[in-house]
């Protein structure tokens, strides 16, 4: 991999060790994951994500394994929780339609 040039003097920069190697390879597929998750491919991969999960969460926490361990229990009392939080938003963010008035003759 060739290295790549200075933004500041446009030229070369040394590579350092394998660290910054790693790092600077580490920067790259982030960009290039951010890249692809905005993407219309990418809505649609974070769309069946979030479905999956959706979907998988309640019955993962029904899992003898989930119900047996203290995480476990804590994640269910966390996702009670957050249950009753989101209910509330939308309660408080719902804006009722006005009843239709039907004139009477």
């Amino acid at each position: 991999m060739a290295p790549r040039p200075d933004p500041t003097t446009g030229r070369g920069r040394d590579r350092g060790g394998p660290a910054d190697r790693v790092f600077e390879a580490a920067a790259d597929a982030l960009q290039a994951t951010r890249s692809f998750l905005s993407s219309d491919e990418g809505r649609r991969l974070r769309k069946a994500a979030a479905t999956a999960v959706i979907v998988a969460a309640p019955l993962i926490s029904e899992l003898p394994v989930f119900r047996r361990t203290p995480v476990g229990r804590l994640l269910r009392t966390a996702a009670i929780g957050t249950l009753i939080v989101k209910g509330a938003e939308w309660v408080r963010d719902w804006e009722p339609r006005p009843e239709l008035e039907y004139p009477t003759s």
